[in-house]
């Protein structure tokens, strides 16, 4: 029996709503109870934010950030840098290629570290989005053993000057060109921006959801809110939704790290529940829906993902963090589900991929 959930949103109509329940999607039923283990790590490295596009080669190209395990996980915010790795198959095995987005010195507003890729291709041009920063210059007198931690100053420094960006490039392995200011920037009320994902929805409009913190006295600031913003171009300008959405009356920093996209007559979102704060799954991943990509509810089939797993060689494992979903879609349906993960009790982290299947009615 799924559990009773307690939220806020804005509802569509009853009888809209109704016909909802009847064609939500089911990750429990579409997600297989013991899948195949894909996982894709890089020995010495942290793998995070990982999501895959189909290039011209007909090969799958994995746009993941990584950084290295003896900086300590908390190191994703002054050591991470967005990669690259090729696969013939959609589940992999991927094999590492180059590094998209290096450091560039902290001359540039992206100088110090890159993270969160989601790339789109569009019209014969990938576009890369990303979140980035630049730091006081500080990490990079510290030895490579030496873990920023968020109890440290500097740390904060980071993380308070994140931004969104993008780079654009005729090939998945680049050359990719880079720009001398943010994509979205902070507005008055605003400290940080980040954690894109972008898609084309069938108006033609391109769709950028991304978090912001709130300023507030104190260096982790306020309230953590996700937007929303429209563009006629994967370049921008987007222009903002007048209200942030998937929203609990129990935290003001209720979800993160979701994805949005378009599928079957609506929009869909996964999204990770901090805890208890939008149904009693606990920790997991969520699917909300929508009817104009604007105005979100919790879908009836709201359960996603667990932070558990077991596999069909009968490996099972518990995850600190199973999160970060990115989707992959052929002929307009998900068919694979991107997860960063990173177990209980352990550093390092790597990508899982979930295969997602449609029965045949």
């Amino acid at each position: 029996m799924r559990a009773k959930f307690a939220l806020i949103f804005i509802f569509i109509a009853s009888g809209c709503h109704m016909e909802a329940q009847q064609t939500s999607l089911d990750f429990t039923k579409l997600i297989p109870e013991n899948p195949e283990k894909h996982i894709f790590s890089m020995e010495g490295y942290n793998v995070w934010c990982n999501g895959v596009v189909r290039g011209d080669d007909g090969k799958y190209h994995m746009f993941f950030s990584r950084w290295p395990i003896s900086r300590g996980f908390d190191a994703w915010v002054t050591h991470s840098e967005v990669a690259h790795a090729v696969s013939n198959n959609l589940f992999g095995p991927y094999h590492f290629s180059d590094v998209c987005l290096p450091a560039r010195g902290n001359q540039y507003w992206d100088g110090e570290m890159t993270h969160n890729p989601h790339v789109v291709r569009y019209n014969g041009k990938y576009y890369l989005y990303y979140t980035a920063n630049k730091g006081g210059g500080y990490w990079k007198t510290t030895a490579d053993t030496v873990k920023p931690r968020m109890n440290h100053p500097e740390w904060w420094i980071n993380r308070n000057n994140q931004r969104i960006g993008i780079a654009v490039a005729e090939s998945p392995y680049g050359p990719w060109i880079r720009f001398d200011k943010p994509l979205i920037g902070i507005t008055p009320g605003r400290r940080t921006t980040g954690v894109p994902t972008v898609f084309q929805r069938p108006d033609g409009k391109f769709s950028l959801a991304y978090k912001s913190v709130m300023e507030k006295e104190g260096y982790k600031g306020g309230a953590v809110k996700h937007y929303i913003s429209l563009s006629d171009s994967p370049l921008g300008p987007f222009t903002d939704y007048d209200k942030p959405f998937i929203t609990s009356p129990k935290s003001d920093f209720p979800i993160d790290d979701h994805v949005e996209w378009f599928q079957d007559g609506k929009y869909y979102c996964i999204a990770k529940d901090h805890g208890d704060m939008i149904t009693h799954h606990g920790i997991a991943l969520l699917l909300f829906e929508s009817a104009n990509g604007l105005d979100w509810t919790l879908s009836p089939n709201s359960l996603v993902q667990k932070f558990s797993i077991t596999f069909k060689d009968g490996e099972h494992m518990d995850f600190d963090r199973f999160e970060m979903p990115k989707v992959y879609l052929e002929n307009g349906k998900v068919t694979a589900l991107f997860l960063a993960a990173k177990l209980k009790g352990k550093e390092d982290s790597y990508s899982v991929a979930l295969p997602v299947i449609y029965k045949e009615k």
